[in-house]
């Protein structure tokens, strides 16, 4: 067997340093042979940048750099976490400075912002954090699905989450959105959405002839993230949150659990990060085409979802 490529160990700095990005320094300070976590640079200068606690019990102290300027040229790669909005401009900025960026999902706020990221030529590339491909169940379900067509896909995500401007299905929807062209290896094309700002139901089929259906619901009070994925032979039904997958025998109905490989879905993406930025395989990691053509697919069916939408006197109300 040859012998794998020396790795790399890159310079990384954050910007945007609320839970997301302390998440993502957490991971990225366990990986010391991948990564060097150089600083981070958050808008909001007040209070003391707090510490990120490793699995393994220990601590990384941040250091604060002064500007988003000293950030994107502090590092080699720069990890994105600040609130949408914002995502765009900063993207942008440090792929002209040539550097490379992981973005938290989505890639930004609009469609039309995201086509023109995802087309800037540059001698930095561009990842988007859509860390469900790097879930247990998402993972062990892209293998066993390779080699089968994929007949039909269901998606649920809900529970209570703060509103966002750019509306549920930008902040949320993009997550499953993405699974469905990754899982079933096809473009994804929207049939029809309804709903509002807070919850909607999405109608999609793929290049490959799979049909397929999006719930997201910020407003349920039950936390429910689950898939169930349809071949010619199998039905996959997978917890997100319980890390838990089955399948079943669509001939004799047998069901058996399938055995998952727990590891965090964070560490697991910063893995792929460097794999690819040392040349190897992209195909779990989201590219920034990947991205755009998520955010484009929920701006498109919140589009149809304000078409749609009824009176606000007649919408669920919002947690308290």
């Amino acid at each position: 067997m040859a012998a794998r490529a020396r790795s790399s160990r890159y310079k990384v700095t954050l910007l945007g340093l609320g839970a997301m990005g302390m998440r993502h320094q957490r991971v990225l300070c366990d990986l010391t042979d991948r990564f060097e976590v150089v600083g981070g640079f958050d808008i909001v200068r007040d209070g003391a940048t707090p510490s990120a606690p490793s699995p393994t019990g220990a601590t990384a102290a941040l250091y604060r750099l002064s500007s988003e300027a000293e950030a994107i040229t502090a590092g080699d790669v720069l990890v994105v976490a600040t609130p949408i909005p914002a995502h765009g401009p900063a993207v942008a900025r440090a792929l002209a400075a040539g550097r490379h960026v992981l973005v938290e999902k989505p890639l930004c706020a609009t469609g039309a912002e995201a086509e023109a990221l995802a087309g800037l030529s540059s001698r930095g590339r561009l990842f988007v954090g859509h860390s469900e491909r790097f879930n247990p169940v998402v993972r062990a379900l892209s293998r066993l699905v390779r080699t089968e067509s994929v007949l039909a896909m269901d998606f649920h995500r809900a529970g209570p989450t703060r509103p966002s401007e750019c509306g549920v299905l930008v902040n949320l929807g993009v997550h499953d959105l993405d699974l469905a062209a990754y899982l079933s290896g096809g473009e994804v094309a929207l049939r029809g959405a309804v709903g509002n700002d807070d919850l909607a139901h999405v109608l999609l089929e793929t290049s490959q002839g799979a049909v397929g259906h999006v719930h997201v619901d910020r407003t349920s009070l039950r936390r429910r993230r689950c898939l169930t994925l349809t071949t010619p032979h199998w039905i996959y039904e997978g917890d997100l949150l319980l890390h838990r997958l089955t399948r079943t025998a669509r001939d004799t109905g047998v069901t058996s659990e399938v055995p998952l490989l727990l590891e965090e879905p964070l560490l697991a993406q910063a893995r792929a990060l460097a794999d690819a930025l040392d040349g190897g395989s992209i195909r779990e990691i989201a590219s920034g085409a990947d991205g755009a053509a998520a955010v484009r697919l929920a701006e498109q069916a919140t589009q149809l979802c304000s078409v749609s939408a009824p009176p606000a006197s007649e919408r669920r109300g919002s947690p308290r």
